[in-house]
């Protein structure tokens, strides 16, 4: 038995080698587009139409935004083609399986775990996200939460994007918790664990903790800190934009809200609605068995035409190298 097991010791001992080889010679194909360069593991035909997806989403996003582009340089997308590439450069701090993003002083990187069709919108959330935090700092960071969950679903095809779609990714809860509105309003990003990249957050900081003993609206503190954020800001922030009774007066809500009402007044002036009237349609509305998915006719003014090459492992190297860094 103990020959056994040195056999079997030395013949994994002899595949680090060929582990170590393997990472070295990685060849990663580029594509550049006028405002993003990507680098995959995958093929020429998937960075293409990555790099397509996202130029039509940040091209909505400027139009439907009003807002110039946040981003001084081409932000830079890093795609692999399995979860096993993924988990080998994702920060420990980072929950999420399918997506992250790295930032400086020159460039934000976004790294997807794929570059299939289903993987896009765990990309596009970090884009919105950190487009978002840079354009609408004045929102409230619930609503901005929700919109990046809502912009994330965004689908173009054909000369049309459709936005609303029930998201890929998996939430914990699926019907509405028992919430009290104000403390929803009351969230800052600072209220939420780990990093912002994460699929899921909570709120965790004693001044929270503290708000959340005193509210009756929820059973317990244990409860309460491991409410799904993201779900219940995606589906209060679609109920504003498509629900009949919301939709006519949601650009006259965020405009009170960018000028400064909090969140509760603003709700008052623009719908005359309390916290409870809200909270109490957005449990209702979790009760529905689907949402809206509205299509938008929407093409760019220029098509998208990447200029695609294949990198040498010396040249990929250093790309490589700069995400386990950030780490």
């Amino acid at each position: 038995m103990r020959k056994r097991y040195r056999t079997i010791t030395l013949a994994l001992a002899s595949l680090l080698p060929l582990a170590s080889s393997f990472a070295a010679d990685i060849k990663l194909v580029k594509a550049v587009s006028g405002h993003f360069e990507l680098y995959t593991t995958d093929n020429e035909a998937a960075a293409k139409a990555a790099l397509t997806h996202f130029e039509t989403v940040r091209g909505y996003l400027l139009k439907t935004t009003n807002s110039q582009d946040p981003f001084q340089n081409p932000v830079r997308i890093v795609g692999f083609k399995s979860l096993g590439e993924f988990s080998s450069y994702r920060p420990r701090n980072v929950e999420s399986d399918k997506a992250f993003a790295v930032t400086n002083a020159d460039r934000t990187t976004i790294v997807m775990a794929g570059l299939k069709k289903e993987f896009y919108e765990y990309g596009v959330l970090q884009y919105a996200t950190l487009f978002l935090d840079r354009t609408a700092s004045n929102l409230p960071f619930w609503l901005r939460l929700g919109l990046s969950q809502l912009y994330s679903t965004l689908s173009p095809e054909n000369g049309q994007i459709s936005i609303g779609s029930a998201p890929y990714r998996s939430y914990r809860a699926g019907s509405m918790p028992d919430l009290n509105m104000s403390v929803l309003m009351g969230l800052r990003s600072r209220d939420v664990a780990g990093d912002k990249q994460a699929d899921s957050f909570y709120a965790t900081n004693n001044s929270t903790s503290a708000s959340l003993a005193a509210t009756k609206g929820m059973d317990t503190i244990s409860n309460a800190l491991t409410q799904d954020f993201p779900l219940i800001t995606f589906r209060l922030t679609h109920m504003l934009m498509f629900k009949k009774e919301y939709a006519a007066k949601f650009g006259a809500f965020v405009s009170a809200l960018s000028q400064g009402q909090d969140s509760a007044a603003a709700f008052g002036t623009v719908y005359g609605q309390s916290l409870t009237g809200v909270g109490q349609d957005l449990a209702l509305y979790f009760k529905l068995p689907s949402h809206a998915v509205v299509t938008i006719a929407f093409q760019l003014e220029k098509p998208v035409t990447p200029q695609v090459s294949q990198l040498s492992p010396g040249d990929s190297a250093p790309i490589l190298a700069e995400l386990k860094t950030a780490r």
